[in-house]
């Protein structure tokens, strides 16, 4: 009985091309996962930027809606405002001249193991 040379080629080439599958598929669940966390912290950061935006604009309304333009905050970090999963609060308003204030919000979002905070500024000025 002779052996045929080529005999165990075939069985070669198909493992070698099940391990490239193998390390393909691999790589493909790890970009897969990446993805899925950047996704996630794309998400709260967003939420975080408007729950921060939200109370911005309350302060600012308190601010130059009224008559007292050294209102106090309207929220702040002891009793925060709680929307769509985020704290929010006024982080700190400042006089930057005699008509002129500086208004710091912040948003933190906490969830899937993340907590992301966003820090909005802005200078209200009375005329």
């Amino acid at each position: 009985m002779r052996l045929n040379p080529q005999a165990g080629s075939m069985l070669v080439s198909i493992i070698f091309i099940i391990v490239i599958l193998s390390g393909l598929m691999a790589a493909m669940v790890t970009l897969s996962g990446q993805s899925s966390r950047q996704l996630v912290y794309e998400v709260q950061a967003l939420k975080a930027r408007l729950a921060a935006e939200s109370v911005l604009e309350q302060q600012i309304h308190a601010v130059l809606g009224t008559d007292n333009f050294n209102a106090d905050k309207v929220v702040d970090k002891d009793s925060p405002f709680f929307v769509n999963g985020c704290d929010a609060y006024i982080h700190s308003i400042t006089p930057a001249g005699a008509l002129q204030r500086q208004i710091i919000s912040t948003g933190t979002c906490t969830g899937s193991g993340l907590t992301v905070v966003r820090n909005i500024e802005v200078e209200v000025i009375n005329e």
